[in-house]
């Protein structure tokens, strides 16, 4: 009886040890559980170990010999334990805070098509390579007096920084419906990363606020910006990118697998991992997504409905607004240089003003460079821009 009661309570421990996966994965768990799981994990599995092992510590003394039974299930407990801290989404993707940055870039191991997330914000502009940013899915830094959190879900590869400013910097929570949960420090209330919207917590409802940035190579971005400021990174950052049980991030992405978004609640349109363009501004109204690999082909695409445009460089996307001070442009692209055919106002790919009559800086739109399934999963009612 009591070494059923040893194993039982093993057993109970590796369940909880390891829920943050398997809760996370299975879509009949609510995100409910998750959020309260991450609060008892911790308590509950030292209470089992500490139990086992006083127990047996117990029986020992009682019989006056050491209960060899005993040990299997003190291990499983132990084990249990460790896995309730390595093996949360939190631990596994350890959000970086305010890192440094280099003072010489020519120092950086970074290649030429690596991808990098370009944020400015209250006139200060840090780039981030997002090879980097995927091993830890939340970067928090401060722009002057505002604090930002770039986040990144890989599953899904929807990068969203926002102003977090008024709650704090953030850390992965959890993961549902192939999307990250983010959550705050100070009163861990869980957000949906792909909505910004808060789940369950103090401070639900609330949403985050994304703020507009850009995405380019580092041969472009070494173009633009004279004495770029990114992120202190080494060799290491950019090691392969692996999910906590090795070997199985490579199984996934050459699938159609969507862990944690079962194929009957996935949108079959497109294959699930078909790169999209979706427009997340909230100045434009209607919800609108593009396929990428038109946008990339046609170069420039312009929504003269919306007064927005749709630029391709490279394999990267970023958008704009058709309008400075009131004056409608009719863009086109030269030489790699944005222009206004009316008045020849000339503008960088990040939209800086080169030269020409209409001295101001383009606005940008925020959008979303991610996966059909997961812009879909989030975004049901979008409409889809055939080109």
């Amino acid at each position: 009886m009591v070494l059923l009661l040893f194993y039982l309570l093993a057993i109970t421990a590796l369940l909880i040890g390891t829920a943050a996966i398997y809760m996370a994965l299975i879509e009949v768990f609510p995100v409910k559980w998750l959020y309260y799981h991450y609060f008892i994990r911790k308590p509950i599995n030292w209470t089992i170990f500490s139990v086992l092992l006083i127990w047996t510590f117990v029986i020992f003394i009682q019989v006056n010999q050491f209960p060899y039974w005993a040990l299997v299930p003190v291990i499983i407990s132990l084990l249990a334990l460790i896995l309730s801290y390595k093996m949360h989404q939190e631990n596994a993707f350890k959000a970086v805070d305010f890192p440094e940055f280099a003072r010489d870039v020519s120092d950086l191991p970074l290649k030429d098509e690596m991808e990098l997330a370009i944020i400015e914000y209250h006139g200060i502009t840090k780039c981030y390579p997002l090879d980097y940013v995927i091993h830890h899915h939340i970067i928090n830094d401060k722009f002057g007096s505002r604090i930002v959190a770039l986040t990144y879900c890989a599953m899904c590869r929807s990068i969203i920084p926002f102003d977090v400013t008024e709650i704090g910097p953030l850390f992965v929570g959890s993961f549902k419906g192939a999307n990250m949960i983010v959550a705050d420090r100070k009163t861990k209330t869980f957000f949906q990363q792909a909505t910004f919207k808060s789940i369950i917590g103090k401070l639900h409802p609330y949403e985050l606020k994304m703020i507009p940035f850009q995405i380019l190579n580092w041969t472009e971005v070494k173009k633009v910006i004279s004495k770029p400021l990114v992120v202190k990174v080494v060799a290491k950052d950019f090691r392969e990118f692996q999910l906590p049980i090795p070997g199985i991030w490579k199984r996934i992405v050459v699938t159609e697998k969507t862990p944690g978004l079962s194929a009957k609640n996935r949108d079959h349109s497109f294959p699930s991992r078909t790169p999209v363009i979706g427009i997340l501004d909230t100045s434009i109204k209607e919800s609108l997504v593009y396929l990428k690999k038109d946008v990339i082909a046609n170069r420039l695409i312009l929504n003269e409905n919306d007064s927005f445009f749709l630029l391709g460089v490279g394999n990267t996307v970023n958008g704009f607004k058709t309008v400075v001070n009131n004056t409608s442009l009719e863009v086109g692209i030269e030489n790699d240089e944005i222009i206004d055919r009316i008045t020849g106002t000339q503008w960088n790919i990040r939209g800086k003003y080169l030269k020409g009559s209409l001295n101001v800086d383009l606005d940008p739109i925020a959008i979303s460079d991610e996966y059909w399934f997961s812009w879909k999963k989030f975004h049901k009612n979008s409409k889809l821009i055939s080109l």
